[in-house]
């Protein structure tokens, strides 16, 4: 696995090997970099997966991880050492002709698994009994808690029965605490309102954090398309224009004249009888 150590602006780059190393200042330390406390941190590589701990507290990420508490660390995350001093995890580089994203590095290291990564988004758990168990967030809501009714468990006491909910608003999720004592902290930052959760949150509760990772077309830009219901607006009726009787306007004014011509001959005839008379 890759590292680069940065201090005083310097990088130093180094690889380790799967096992067990120490890493500090100090004479003992299986990886010296000058300027560590002796003994700061433990790297435990097994099977691809980093897991960091250090005798006082540090940040992964600008996230806040206690002395003594075992952290999930991933390729392309920064552990914040004192003094400004930075150890960067970085990624492996992928193999010619194969443009596997970094998504799917992150996913395929997290859960173990040779699949494709899910289209649904993940919480995977970082810290505590359950790391490296990863959570797909199917539902419309995701309760988490210790209880027995939460969706998503935590063996972890600091955590409430029903802790934090996460509820899926298009075309994201947003984070809630359940009003807990403890609360509930994305990015170190404890939660007031319901807020939404980006491609590679961490979410503290209790002893426990929890890496957001976005599904996997979300995280490389190619957003969904939502599909919109088509209106059917359905066009008015033309009002029908009555059609008069075929040949009705002729055969009206036909009729007229004939009258009018009937008229006028009676009217003659009745001129003639009287003058005839007369």
């Amino acid at each position: 696995m890759r590292f680069e150590f940065e201090h005083l602006g310097t990088p130093t780059p180094f690889e380790l090997t799967e096992g067990h190393h120490l890493l500090g200042g100090g004479p003992d330390d299986h990886v010296h970099l000058e300027g560590l406390p002796p003994g700061l941190l433990t790297l435990r590589i097994d099977s691809g997966r980093l897991m960091v701990e250090a005798v006082r507290s540090f940040t992964v990420n600008a996230v806040r991880v206690l002395p003594g508490v075992s952290r999930l660390v991933v390729p392309g995350e920064v552990l914040g050492l004192p003094d400004g001093m930075c150890l960067r995890v970085l990624a492996e580089p992928s193999a010619p002709g194969r443009g596997v994203g970094t998504v799917a590095v992150l996913k395929g290291l997290l859960t173990d698994a040779d699949l494709p990564p899910s289209r649904a988004a993940t919480l995977t758990c970082l810290t505590g009994l359950d790391v490296g168990r990863c959570h797909a967030l199917a539902e419309a809501c995701t309760d988490i808690g210790r209880g027995d009714g939460a969706a998503l468990r935590l063996r972890d006491r600091a955590v409430s029965r029903m802790h934090a909910r996460i509820r899926r608003e298009d075309p994201g999720f947003l984070l809630e605490d359940l009003g807990t004592p403890n609360g509930v902290f994305l990015n170190g930052v404890r939660l007031e309102a319901p807020a939404p959760l980006m491609d590679g949150d961490v979410v503290e509760l209790g002893r426990s954090l929890l890496r957001f990772q976005a599904a996997f077309d979300e995280a490389s830009g190619e957003a969904r398309p939502v599909p919109r219901p088509m209106a059917t607006v359905e066009e008015p009726a033309e009002a029908a224009t009555p059609r008069p009787p075929e040949g009705g306007p002729r055969r009206l004014e036909g009729w007229i004249i004939a009258g009018a011509v009937a008229l006028a001959l009676g009217a003659l005839l009745v001129t003639s009888l009287v003058a005839a008379t007369g």
